[in-house]
């Protein structure tokens, strides 16, 4: 699992140490906010961008031309053989002639669902933290996120938290924290 830390939370740590002294624990609090972690990794992969708004490197034509087109799409005749529907039209896309939203199979890092699905979070025991991050049986969940220059393959990172997000999360939890001391 991909792990970040955020420091310099020391309004959350000053919060922590009042649930201790109040005899509360944490754990709704922090599940919330693991769930709106989650939630927000989800977003990134739907709008296929990294921090900062940056979208992800594209596909290649060929890499878009390998793609599973599912079972209920129609096949069209090429080149190369036979592609599913999606990848034709992603294919006319990179020549400029469709527009790609709502277009199935032409999603980066979304071929089968598997990262998308494999997403979690977990919250420490104790409730003192909260992780989100995908397992290790997605072994290449971490070359996507990192890129791998000898395979040629962008980093496209998608489990993250830009200012604003964290700014949303530091307020959500403090939100329910407060509930706690009332």
């Amino acid at each position: 699992m991909i792990k970040f830390e955020v420091k310099g939370l020391d309004k959350v740590k000053k919060l922590l140490e009042d649930l201790k002294e109040a005899g509360k624990h944490p754990g709704p609090a922090m599940d919330l906010v693991g769930q709106r972690m989650l939630a927000m990794q989800k977003r990134h992969f739907i709008k296929q961008e990294g921090p900062d708004g940056q979208a992800w490197a594209p596909l290649k034509p060929e890499t878009v031309a390998r793609r599973r087109a599912g079972p209920r799409s129609r096949s069209y005749a090429t080149r190369g053989g036979r592609i599913g529907m999606g990848a034709a039209r992603a294919l006319t896309h990179f020549s400029g002639a469709l527009p790609v939203a709502g277009v199935r199979g032409v999603q980066i890092l979304r071929d089968t669902g598997m990262m998308y699905k494999s997403l979690v979070y977990t919250v420490g025991i104790g409730g003192t933290n909260a992780e989100v991050g995908i397992p290790t049986t997605v072994p290449y969940g971490r070359t996507h996120q990192e890129g791998d220059s000898s395979r040629n393959i962008p980093a496209r990172p998608f489990i993250y938290i830009n200012a604003t997000e964290g700014k949303q999360l530091l307020n959500l939890f403090k939100r329910e924290v407060l509930k706690l001391l009332e």
